[in-house]
């Protein structure tokens, strides 16, 4: 796919032209404005509340799970690489399982979707009101963004599945 291209439902946005996204709640169309700065590496700050919560999880075949939340974060934090300290099962389902272990993990939003080959926001059935996801990386990798009703982003979930 062209990286100066993101995928909105079944609607491209390029970097010149902005087309209407595939449903017309508002938002998502705040949505198609944060895929398109995500992935033109634009700062992302405008679209959080201050005082918004971050979440990880990563579910990985040999590690297991590693998960961590922070919370109450000014909105200018997405554009920083946000460290946070996550815990890991060490319970794998394909490798030996290993002590659980605790550690600092630096998020940087940037890094994280580097090599994502697509920038998609899927209509899912019985999809939750105000939360929009993003997908990646296959479907694999993606955000899960949660919207109040100001239409500004209170959560923000990055989600890494295995899919072995």
């Amino acid at each position: 796919m062209n990286e100066n291209k993101a995928t909105i439902g079944k609607t491209f946005i390029d970097s010149k032209t902005v087309n209407e996204p595939t449903t017309e709640a508002q938002v998502d169309s705040k949505a198609s404005g944060f895929v398109k700065n995500l992935q033109a590496g634009k700062k992302l700050s405008s679209f959080f509340n201050d005082g918004w919560l971050f979440v990880y999880h990563e579910d990985h075949r040999c590690d297991g799970s590693t998960d961590g939340q922070l919370d109450n974060l000014a909105k200018g934090v997405i554009d920083s690489i946000i460290t946070l300290e996550v815990k890991n099962d060490g319970d794998g389902w394909e490798c030996d399982q290993e002590d659980p272990k605790t550690y600092h993990l630096d998020f940087d939003i940037k890094k994280k979707i580097a090599t994502w080959d697509r920038f998609e926001i899927p209509n899912y059935e019985n999809q939750e009101e105000n939360i929009v996801y993003v997908v990646g990386a296959g479907e694999s990798d993606y955000l899960k963004l949660h919207y109040n009703d100001n239409e500004l982003i209170i959560k923000l979930e990055y989600r890494s599945e295995d899919p072995g």
